[in-house]
């Protein structure tokens, strides 16, 4: 795009913008660093204060509480209160008469047996078993009731109850106290948060308000569905859970915004709830953000008119500049023209720097003029230069292409030549190829068979071993057939003696049986006798039990001995057997012994035999390696040949790429001489009118 056609901003616009900008973005800055600082201030001022408030509200409302609960434990533990034999009329007779030093607006103090019995300020017997403030103070809790209103008393009651425990500590009654009227709403009306707010009890389980003294503002008669994810909803849900903070919302219902502090109060399902009107805390806020602003246009106002008076009185003399340099770049470029300096600051060092710029100019044209001439005949010289110049070029190019013939025929020659050395090269590698594997089986077959050899060694010390392991065996096999004789001569007099006391028992059970008899014979003679032969009688008797007693021992002992007789004969048999099992294994042991020995003889004579081929094969390898040699000498002085040749095809295939190149350098050096050529016309031509410009300059 023409620079003409651009929008144009003069350096005056452009200061006067900057400026501008500048005081803008510092008091925005300013005033927002400072607003924000007192904003912080004021928010934790105000977060402090609401915090306290709720804080002490729900001290308070714990202490009222404390104080009644207290006064219920105290009475509790009365002996008589806490003795199950004493009549719930006389327990009530006495809570009566206590009632009476209490101060405060008490509708009732009544003892409720363990049945929910109790006895009503107008001496009515009823039971209030299925009451929350029974139950809850009977299964062992204190119990804080929201205040709430009573049809029966038209007025608005709350209850505190204490559980009565016997001297067994097991509960048999409650202990309750009834307040006629609302301690907690008596109590916060004394409070003002702001603004003619009060703070407001709720009960987190049940959601409802159970102390309010703003008009028009119970929190459970909202007329819409609570969000519980913004607003006055979220802030609920966080009382609800027994949070505390102070937090702002917009309320829907009165379109204003609130802030609020909560809190629970300890010991109960209360929350306290002060809330107020934002701007009652925050209207000096309010009040500072429009005065900042009013503020902050001011001074912007004020920047560009003293910024404006300030820029033209500053830009003054630099109009005065720029209308000489207008004057001295037009009309027929006079370099002699210099401008005024009348100012000693920046400005005049620009008039003073363009001054000297145009010195250099005058001076740099005056050369530039006596160079013309000599340019205009260095311009002839070079076209006549630059003719001869063609001449040459084009014996060159004709030149070249006749070496450029001769080198693409020995080309061709030395492919041919490295053809066959390839081929060579290719047979000479299969060869050394079959060589090497020829080496390769030897090699094997030689590690075979000395891993043959070395097993064989190894069977021949396994089969030394195996044959003393015989020869111990042998000796062992001896010993033992030795010791089974002498056991089996031990056996043989262990039976003869035990055929003997088989004979000693025989006699045994002769004698018992003979002394049984004459037992008899005794107690006949005895029984004959009479009075006289008792004594005896007694001693035949007992005569005749020892001989029972001996002669069922004998048959005892007499089966034993059959037994251990029999015992004693299948011993016998089977030492025999074993003495005879002991010859058989000796004899096996000798057999294979002697099989043992020959296979012994026979991995000798295969050691020598393995020898013998190992010796073959390592003259075989021996050779084999000097042909591989051989070979690989062949390969190298092929391989050396095939380099050379391969040098040599790659100096012919260089020499042609260079005589390529050379070809394509001269077809270039003759386009370069016709362009020189021209650009020497054009040369001329342009120191022409160069020179026609320069005698325009007035030096």
């Amino acid at each position: 795009m023409n620079s003409s056609s651009k929008m144009r901003f003069s350096i005056k616009l452009k200061l006067l913008l900057m400026i501008v900008v500048i005081v803008c973005a510092t008091a925005a800055i300013l005033t927002f660093v400072n607003l924000k600082w007192f904003t912080i201030r004021m928010t934790e001022s105000v977060n402090s204060q609401l915090t306290a408030v709720s804080e002490d509200v729900a001290n308070q409302i714990k202490a009222i509480n404390t104080n009644e609960l207290t006064k219920l434990t105290v009475l509790s533990q009365v002996d008589f209160l806490r003795d199950p034999a004493n009549l719930l009329e006389d327990k009530q007779a006495l809570l009566t008469s206590v009632l009476k030093q209490f101060e405060g607006n008490y509708e009732n103090l009544a003892y409720y047996d363990q049945n929910g019995y109790a006895i009503t300020a107008d001496g009515r017997l009823l039971n209030f078993k299925d009451r929350d403030y029974f139950k809850v103070a009977f299964s062992g809790k204190n119990y804080i009731a929201d205040p709430s209103f009573s049809t029966v008393t038209n007025s608005v009651l709350q209850y505190y109850s204490v559980p009565v425990y016997d001297f067994n500590n097991k509960p048999v009654g409650v202990l309750v106290s009834v307040i006629n009227g609302n301690a907690l709403l008596d109590y916060i009306e004394t409070i003002d948060i702001g603004g003619g707010m009060h703070p407001s009890v709720i009960n987190r389980v049940t959601e409802a308000t159970i102390a309010n003294a703003n008009p028009n503002t119970d929190e459970d008669d909202y007329e819409y569905e609570l969000d519980y994810t913004q607003g006055i909803g979220l802030v609920m849900s966080h009382l609800f859970a027994g949070e505390t903070g102070v937090e702002s919302f917009e309320d829907p219902s009165l379109g204003i915004k609130m802030i609020t502090a909560y809190r629970p109060v300890e010991g109960t399902d209360w929350s306290v709830f002060a809330v107020t009107a934002y701007d009652y805390y925050f209207q000096v806020l309010s009040v500072m953000k429009k005065a900042s602003l009013i503020s902050m246009i001011v001074v912007v106002v004020l920047s560009i008119v003293l910024s404006h008076i300030l820029i033209t009185f500053m830009l003054k003399p630099l109009n005065s500049v720029k209308n000489s340099i207008i004057e001295i770049s037009s009309g027929s470029a006079d370099l002699t023209k210099r401008i005024e300096v009348k100012t000693n600051d920046e400005v005049g060092d620009v008039v003073h720097g363009f001054n000297q710029f145009t010195d250099n100019l005058q001076t740099i044209m005056q050369d530039l003029k006596a160079s013309k001439d000599k340019l205009t005949s260095a311009g002839q010289t070079l076209h006549a230069r630059t003719q001869d110049t063609s001449a040459s070029i084009v014996q060159i190019i004709a030149n070249i292409e006749s070496v450029h013939n001769q080198i693409t025929t020995q080309g061709s020659s030395v492919h041919e030549t490295a053809g066959a050395v390839n081929e060579i090269a290719s047979n000479i590698e299969s060869l050394e190829k079959m060589i090497e594997n020829q080496s390769a089986g030897v090699s094997q077959a030689s590690t075979a068979i000395e891993e043959m050899m070395s097993n064989i060694e190894s069977v021949n010390n396994s089969v030394d071993k195996m044959a003393e392991s015989f020869e111990d065996l042998i000796e062992s096999a001896e010993n033992g057939s030795r010791i089974q004789t002498e056991v089996n001569e031990k056996i043989e007099n262990i039976r003869s003696q035990s055929a003997s006391l088989q004979e000693a028992n025989s006699a045994i059970a002769s004698i018992a049986s003979q002394t049984n008899l004459l037992a008899m014979n005794a107690a006949i003679e005895a029984a004959h006798a009479g009075d006289a032969g008792k004594g005896f009688s007694v001693v035949a008797d007992e005569i005749r039990k020892l001989s029972e007693t001996s002669s069922s021992q004998s048959k005892t002992i007499g089966d034993q001995l059959s037994e251990i007789q029999s015992s004693i004969d299948s011993v016998v048999e089977a030492s025999k057997q074993s003495n005879a099992a002991f010859g058989e294994v000796s004899q096996k042991i000798r057999t294979t012994d002697e099989i043992v020995q020959q296979i012994r003889s026979a991995m000798v004579e295969q050691s020598q035999g393995s020898q013998q081929i190992n010796e073959a094969l390592n003259a075989m390898n021996d050779s084999t390696t000097e042909v591989h040699t051989a070979s690989r000498e062949m390969a190298e002085g092929n391989k050396a040949i095939l380099e050379e040749v391969q040098k040599l095809q790659d100096a012919t295939i260089s020499m042609q790429s260079s005589m390529d190149e050379m070809a394509h350098g001269a077809g270039k050096i003759n386009e370069t001489g016709a362009a020189l050529n021209e650009i020497a016309n054009n040369m001329d031509e342009s120191i022409k009118g160069i020179g026609t410009q320069v005698d325009k300059f007035n030096v």
